[in-house]
């Protein structure tokens, strides 16, 4: 199977992220690869356009009602405002991705977030109380990485 190395700040298409409760079909996300592990499991989170309490000031919002961080409208595949959602916080195993990509599910874009953004939202997310030890160390980790402020 073809490897599908995961790294922070990519953006992968999953074009059978959840299935639509009325009508089972499949319906897309696009996912933010945060953070990857030394066994490359990716620490991912979708992004969404619908802000059901995130707000845009201050960009970083830790709820309640809802986590997340505001990433502007980035264009691309992102033409209306658009933050990053904590509460889909995932950690994706690299065979499960592989999987994907081999199947044709998912895809990764060319479009990515840059370390500024990508900075700022793991700033944010690692005020979070709702991320484990392990999600708090591998995004501590990529944040030195990056030589984040």
């Amino acid at each position: 199977m073809a490897k599908a190395p995961a790294a922070p700040g990519q953006i992968w298409q999953d074009d059978c992220y959840y299935l639509d409760q009325q009508t089972g079909e499949c319906r897309r996300k696009f996912v933010v690869v945060l953070a990857v592990d030394g066994c490359g499991d990716a620490l991912t989170a979708v992004f969404t356009s619908k802000p059901n309490g995130l707000t845009e000031n201050p960009a970083c919002s830790l709820g309640p009602p809802r986590a997340g961080y505001f990433v502007g409208v980035p264009g691309g595949q992102f033409p209306k405002p658009t933050w990053v959602d904590f509460s889909s916080l995932e950690m994706l195993d690299v065979a499960d991705l592989e999987l994907h990509v081999a199947t044709g599910r998912t895809r990764l874009l060319n479009q990515k977030v840059q370390p500024p953004t990508l900075c700022a939202i793991l700033r944010c997310l690692l005020q979070s109380d709702d991320i484990t030890g392990r999600e708090a160390r591998l995004l501590g980790d990529i944040a030195a990485a990056l030589k984040c402020p």
